[in-house]
């Protein structure tokens, strides 16, 4: 059957496949033999190596060089503590008993103003401004009185002063005055300085909290002594019924008379059983005695009635046969 004349669509799947591809044959490629490391011992060296740098990751370098820097800045710390001498100071002249030292002060503030503010206490001998090396002012002076009465007025009523809106600071200088004190540039200072009186509101504030503060202590107290009340009769219960509990437990222990008594049934049912079911046995075999019997009545009746019926047939019969010679 030739495919002529059927479509070309079908045509297509007839059509032969290309040929294959030509591949070159496979060569194969020569074995490397591998040895162990064991041929090449003799070769390596017999020293000790040489131990290894530890590598620092960025953040152990930069902390390191921050405990670097605590530790030089704590050293030059301490040798400016025990090279500090104020007494040799240059710029400290005038008496040390009458000089009053005036802190967070305005950077607005100059010295004729400071001046002429503390001048109301007394006379001023000289007000010295502390300034840094590019010339701007520190924000503290000192004052010298020309009578140690004017120092202390100043020191009591002076604390606390407004002048171009800040509030200062007054203090007796302690440089010349105490013995192995310091700067707060190293590591001294005298602290946060006087504290006026609190204000009603605050005072107000202060005594509601003591008062609360007293409550809690007094109520945790009251807790507390509860707890051990409660304790104490807890072990008073326990040491109570302890002893009930042991005398319980022996009761318990010995058999009582009810129990005896249960035992005893107990035993005198168990003996029983035997006769009990003895009893069971015969009435069962006299249950079917009387079946048998009863099988054995009903067999009678059946045969006498069986015999009955015969004596009728034969007596039918014999009238039958009387009946027919009559006839004859």
């Amino acid at each position: 059957m030739s495919a002529q004349g059927l479509p070309a669509h079908i045509l297509a799947l007839f059509t032969p496949r290309p040929p294959p591809q030509h591949l070159p044959p496979l060569v194969k490629k020569k074995i490397i033999k591998m040895h162990g490391a064991a041929d090449f011992v003799d070769f390596l060296p017999a020293e000790t190596p040489p131990e290894r740098d530890e590598w620092e990751t960025p953040l152990q370098r930069k902390a390191r060089r921050q405990r670097e820097k605590l530790e030089r800045h704590r050293e030059e710390l301490k040798e400016a503590a025990a090279n500090y001498d104020p007494h040799k100071d240059e710029n400290a002249v005038g008496d040390p008993f009458k000089t009053l030292f005036v802190a967070r002060i305005s950077y607005d503030t100059t010295e004729k103003k400071l001046k002429r503010e503390f001048e109301v206490f007394g006379v001023i001998k000289k007000a010295r401004m502390v300034y840094d090396q590019k010339g701007k002012p520190r924000g503290y002076a000192f004052v010298e009185y020309e009578h140690e009465r004017d120092l202390k007025n100043a020191y009591k009523q002076g604390d606390g002063k407004k002048i171009d809106g800040r509030r200062v600071m007054v203090d007796v200088e302690r440089g010349r005055t105490v013995e192995g004190w310091l700067p707060r540039r190293l590591g001294g200072g005298r602290g946060p300085g006087r504290q006026g009186k609190p204000s009603k509101k605050k005072a107000k504030l202060l005594a509601l909290q003591e008062k609360n503060d007293k409550a809690k202590k007094e109520e945790s107290k009251d807790k507390d002594k509860d707890r051990d009340r409660d304790r104490d009769r807890d072990r008073d219960r326990d040491d109570k019924e302890k002893p009930r509990e042991r005398e319980k437990d022996k009761e318990k222990e010995k058999p009582s008379l009810k129990d005896k008594e249960k035992e005893k049934d107990t035993k005198e049912k168990e003996k029983e059983k035997p006769k009990e079911k003895d009893k069971e046995k015969e009435k069962e075999k006299e249950k079917t005695r009387a079946k048998d019997d009863d099988k054995e009545k009903v067999k009678e009746k059946d045969r006498k009635g069986d015999n009955k019926k015969r004596d009728r047939s034969r007596s039918r019969d014999r009238d039958d046969k009387k009946a027919k010679k009559a006839r004859d």
